[in-house]
């Protein structure tokens, strides 16, 4: 799942110029994302290793990413 998330990541910035901040997954993914990072210990420190936030969504089939502008009052929340 690492992998392909910095695929997605890799993908989106080279067709857009820009990095995306955002990856949608569901909690599936992010169990397996999170599988493969033993030695990470809580969400914070998945978000700071991606370098990207993480929204979990349960109609996301695949992951995906997005770039999002937030707000002051931020919507999406880690």
């Amino acid at each position: 799942m690492l992998s392909h998330i910095v695929n997605l990541v890799s993908g989106y910035e080279a067709d857009n110029g820009n990095r995306p901040n955002l990856v949608y997954m569901n909690e599936t993914h992010y169990t397996y994302l999170r599988q493969e990072l033993p030695g990470v210990r809580d969400h914070n420190d998945v978000v700071a290793m991606l370098g990207i936030d993480i929204a979990l969504s349960e109609v996301a089939v695949r992951p995906h990413v997005a770039t999002v502008r937030y707000t002051e009052e931020n919507i999406l929340v880690s």
